[in-house]
């Protein structure tokens, strides 16, 4: 960068620029390394030496999991609400300030006597600088604190203990001169902090059962004296209990009910009954619709007459007159048989009205009885209502009682069991650690090795600065561009190469192989290059299917400004007429042979300057996660505008298999001639790819009308199989068969995933 001109320079002054000079800054620093290195040296010997004589601390740690217990009593159980209160990060954090407790503390140092370790005995000489500070009361004389104040200052200084991030742990970690004191300090914080959850947790069982005693008895002699007050208020009011817990006159009071309403409905049944025969005797019809009629015996046997007489007479009709002295006698008889017969009926009639009346009687009876049970119930009904309210409290005391006795007894229970399992675990204990904690040697020494050598450079890179020995003036070039160093060439752009492979396997025939993807809106696959979108949005669902001319139209007009976005021109346009304009590529070894085969021809039609359609037919492919393709064409569901896209390495059109699999049914729906006559029109070629051979219908159409069959093999000598298939194919077809061999890529070539087809 150049300096402006300015009051005092010259011209050749300002053409320069002003540059740091690394090789003079590198030429000072290997300069200085003959007094650097040795301090670097003598520092780390004088390291190593101090850390030798500084006493080595060790550290245990010891992890504790907060969790709820495993051994549950009766009401011990905790609700939701103080399981989250637990378990929370406010209950984790409550428990690491519990394990830094001074009573925990104190508990640990009177167990393991910690006052007659060396490191924590108290008083001793704290030497002539602590003297002189406590003199000038800048600092606290220690002889004043009592023994066990200044070991809990020690324990605390040497204690750490905090929550493992992201979890329920809490690490408890103790650093000690000795090993095994460190170990054993860790150990007995953990120990008692769990002993110390235990015996709270008696302590409080044990406060719980004895308060509960006292209200127990109290309760029992409040409901003994409601229940006495009860059962006096009963018997003096004669509100005595019977069946079904109800008193005597409300027993009575229903049984009468009861029977009153069976002697009025016995009543009305036995007027009804009188009624009836009455009727039928006076209006002389027949008796026979009554039951009391009929079950007579009397009657039945004089009907039974009747019926001989009657089978009599019809007999005697067919050979005498009817004024027959013995056709009269027996009319005669058969008459007097049925006077005898509403005689009868007529005394039924009567003793069923005198039933009624009975009846009545028993009603009138039962009506005097019940007023007399209302009025005795409703006298009693204020008395009822206060021996209700007697019941209800001596109810509400005596559950009162029952909850109390149920807490007692679960209180008592865990006051009596051997263990109450604390909430945490050990999930681990610490060890007697073999390495010291502190001091680090080997770190330390090359720590300070590497800060010294650090510091040293940059106070000789500072010199140089300074003494501005590290800046150097560089003149302008006059005639080049000072946006581009000197001594630097322009990058120029490379074209990259076109060599590859398509799906693991590689033409043996040179040809320029695909070496960027098109990209499908289904699937979104980055390309080597910015593939261009579909040629139209996604078209809808096609309607009901037109007439055929008009399907045509429409689907020329969809490839006519697909054809138009590639400014491309038609074959008959350019006059080449002896290229095949439909050919067939299969495989007997695989799909993915095929398909190379088939991007191969396609790409090497487009350098040639033509048209042309990658058209993929797979009977068998079904992928409901695919884009629309030649199935959804073929079905009617999809037009060509949602279904075209472009081969991003190429000018070339591609049109997928699709969703579904194109079975018999959907090759002979009628739409194949018109989509075949709509492609034709527009593109010069079009290449099938029919992957591995196989007996399909369509298959078989397209084999039957394309003009050139290409066989891919896999590259082995021709087999029994492959002989076949160009023996069967040659007859079929009629068509010239092509073999093209392809051979395995290597590892690095594209794989069937790259390309969107």
């Amino acid at each position: 960068m150049s300096e402006p001109l300015t009051p005092g320079m010259t011209r050749s002054d300002a053409e320069e620029r002003v540059e740091i000079d690394v090789a003079s800054i590198l030429a000072a620093l290997r300069r200085s390394l003959r007094w650097l290195l040795p301090l670097c040296i003598a520092v780390a010997v004088c390291a190593f030496v101090v850390l030798q004589i500084v006493p080595s601390r060790y550290r245990a740690e010891s992890k504790v999991l907060i969790e709820t217990s495993d051994m549950v009593y009766p009401g011990q159980a905790r609700g939701a609400e103080e399981e989250r209160a637990l378990l929370d990060n406010e209950g984790v954090a409550s428990q690491v300030e519990l394990l830094m407790s001074r009573d925990l503390l104190r508990r640990v140092a009177k167990r393991l006597d910690l006052a007659a370790e060396p490191e924590f005995e108290a008083g001793g000489s704290g030497g002539l600088v602590r003297d002189m500070l406590v003199a000038l009361g800048v600092t606290r004389d220690p002889e004043r604190n009592s023994d066990q104040e200044r070991m809990l200052k020690v324990l605390y200084e040497n204690l750490d203990v905090f929550r493992v991030d992201g979890s329920r742990v809490i690490s408890v970690r103790y650093v000690s001169r000795d090993p095994e004191l460190a170990a054993r300090v860790a150990n007995a914080i953990v120990e008692e902090y769990l002993n110390l959850q235990s015996s709270v947790k008696r302590e409080t069982t044990d406060l719980a059962a004895t308060a509960l005693e006292p209200q127990v008895e109290r309760l029992r002699k409040d409901v003994k004296e409601a229940q006495e007050k009860v059962e006096a208020w009963r018997s003096g009011q004669g509100l005595l209990l019977g069946a079904d817990n109800q008193t005597l006159d409300q027993q009575q009071l229903g049984e009468v009910s009861t029977q009153l309403s069976d002697a009025r409905a016995a009543r009305s049944q036995a007027e009804a009954r009188a009624d009836l025969i009455r009727g039928q005797l006076r209006a002389g019809g027949s008796l026979e619709s009554a039951n009391e009629v009929l079950n007579s015996q009397l009657i039945q046997r004089l009907v039974e007459r009747q019926v001989e007489l009657r089978g009599r007479i019809a007999e005697l009709s067919t050979t005498l007159l009817p004024n027959h002295p013995q056709i009269r006698a027996l009319r005669s008889q058969l008459a007097d048989f049925d006077r005898q017969i509403r005689q009868e009926a007529a005394k039924i009639a009567a003793g069923l009205e005198n039933e009624a009346k009975i009846q009545q009687e028993r009603v009138e009876s039962l009506t005097r009885t019940l007023e007399e049970l209302k009025t005795r119930a409703a006298k009693s009904n204020e008395d009822q209502i206060r021996l209700r309210e007697l019941e209800r409290e001596a109810q509400v005391k005596a559950t009162q009682l029952d909850q109390l006795m149920t807490r007692y007894r679960e209180a008592d229970t865990r006051r009596n069991a051997p263990v109450l399992g604390a909430d945490a675990r050990v999930i681990s204990r610490a060890t007697v650690p073999l390495e010291p904690y502190w001091p680090k040697t080997g770190p330390i020494v090359g720590i300070l090795t590497f800060v010294t050598f650090i510091l040293g450079a940059l106070v000789v890179v500072l010199g140089q600065f300074l003494s501005g020995r590290a800046f150097a003036s560089v003149p302008l070039a006059e005639d080049g561009d000072d946006s581009a160093p000197a001594g630097r060439d322009k990058a120029m752009p490379v074209p990259a190469s076109l060599g590859g492979s398509y799906g693991g396997y590689a033409s043996a025939a040179p040809s320029a192989s695909y070496s960027g993807n098109w990209q499908s809106p289904a699937t979104g696959n980055v390309t080597m290059e910015d593939a261009d979108e579909p040629l139209e949005p996604q078209g809808e669902a096609t309607p009901a299917k037109p007439k055929d001319q008009d399907l045509i139209a429409e689907t020329r007009a969809h490839l006519a400004e697909a054809a138009a976005d590639t400014g491309a021109a038609s074959a008959a346009m350019q006059g080449e007429g002896d290229r095949p304009r439909r050919v067939a590529v299969l495989s007997v070894d695989s799909d993915e042979a095929s398909q190379g085969v088939a991007f191969r021809l396609v790409r090497e039609a487009a350098e040639d300057g033509v048209l042309p359609l990658f058209l993929e037919v797979r009977p068998d492919l079904a992928d409901p996660e695919a884009v629309p393709g030649f199935a959804e064409l073929l079905e009617g569901s999809a037009s060509f505008a949602g279904v075209i896209y472009r081969d991003a390495a190429s000018r070339a059109h591609v049109i997928e298999s699709g969703r579904r699999a194109i079975d018999d049914d959907l090759a002979q729906g009628g739409r194949f001639e018109l989509l075949m006559d709509a492609i034709d029109h527009t593109y010069d070629q079009v290449f099938f790819d029919l992957g591995l051979i196989d007996d399909a219908l369509i298959s078989a159409q397209i084999l039957a009308m394309a003009d050139k069959v290409v066989v891919a093999s896999g590259g082995s000598p021709a087999g029994p199989e492959l002989e076949a298939a160009l023996r069967m194919l040659a007859d079929q077809t009629g068509a010239p068969v092509v073999v093209e061999r392809v051979s395995r890529a290597r590892p690095g070539g594209n794989s069937r995933s790259d390309m969107a087809a």
